[in-house]
């Protein structure tokens, strides 16, 4: 896509409503008063973005509808844990073409486990089913698992691969875990953007990149996803597949599709980061949750 139309898409909010300045909301609540008009939603992620020190991306769609929000969806944020689900999609594709199976064993070399692994851990030394591997690197983001993954699936550049074959132009991964996490300023190496890793998980769990079965087990997967800062802000009814990231300078991603009761799809692919030079800066779980709370109702005509 060329630059200008990007340029377009990111600025200006589907259906019309132009994105006013910071200076005409920054003393408007993220969540109106009920009693006031609603701001327009790229309004209240400026706001957002703003009181809480922050750069926010955001590329949400509903997939009835073609209804969008993209703020800085175009923006490069640090892929952190989200690589997970695409090592898991890659290791299916395999399986899809008869290249590996998901019963075979996988070693856990005690001398690999790295930081957070809590379920690889306690199979030091021992074997795994790639099934297993691929369910706790999603489930848990258990990180041996994945790299684990990396290992079968050929390393790093077999995810940036994998993301230009499924349509998404950006992802890249250069490293393995832990390091990836460092979202260092201005690092380009294990990077995304909302809109090509929302691009991505929605061609893995609605296209044709996998099978049916192989796509039902991705989605299974990933509805089991136990770190999900998406689902506590989802009205009642409404559940998720989807895969979480975290990394340094508050580094907090959640991309993948919330299913409504009434059959509707709605994509979320949400990153964040804080503004600041901390590198210890808390995470934004909390903002996401706050963010899922005001894209799901736009979203969906509210």
């Amino acid at each position: 896509m060329g630059a200008v139309s990007r340029l377009s898409r990111r600025s200006v909010l589907v259906g019309g409503l132009a994105v006013a300045g910071l200076a005409a909301c920054a003393q408007k609540p993220v969540l109106a008063d009920p009693a006031e008009p609603v701001p327009p939603v790229n309004d209240r992620i400026e706001a957002l973005q703003k009181r809480d020190n922050a750069k926010i991306g955001v590329y949400a769609v509903d997939l009835h509808t073609g209804r969008t929000v993209s703020y800085l969806d175009g923006e490069p944020f640090a892929l952190c844990s989200t690589f997970k689900g695409y090592a898991a999609a890659r290791v299916l594709q395999m399986v899809q073409h008869g290249e590996l199976a998901l019963n075979q064993p996988v070693f856990v070399d005690p001398a690999e486990i790295v930081t957070y692994s809590p379920l690889t851990g306690s199979h030091a030394g021992g074997t795994m089913p790639l099934a297993d591997v691929c369910e706790v690197a999603v489930r848990v983001s258990d990180n041996t698992a994945g790299n684990l993954l990396l290992k079968t699936i050929g390393g790093p550049p077999a995810i940036t691969e994998f993301a230009r074959s499924i349509g998404d132009d950006s992802t890249r991964l250069d490293r393995w875990e832990t390091e990836l996490n460092s979202a260092v300023p201005g690092d380009p190496r294990d990077t995304t953007t909302p809109y090509a890793l929302g691009t991505g998980y929605r061609n893995l769990l609605t296209g044709d990149v996998l099978a049916p079965p192989q796509r039902q087990q991705l989605e299974n997967w990933m509805r089991s996803n136990e770190t999900s800062s998406v689902r506590p802000g989802l009205p009642k009814g409404w559940t998720i597949a989807d895969k979480t990231g975290n990394g340094d300078y508050a580094s907090t991603n959640d991309v993948g599709i919330a299913y409504g009761p009434d059959g509707r799809q709605l994509l979320l692919s949400v990153m964040t980061r804080t503004s600041g030079d901390d590198p210890k800066a808390p995470n934004n779980r909390a903002a996401i949750i706050e963010l899922t709370t005001l894209l799901v109702p736009w979203l969906l005509g509210g």
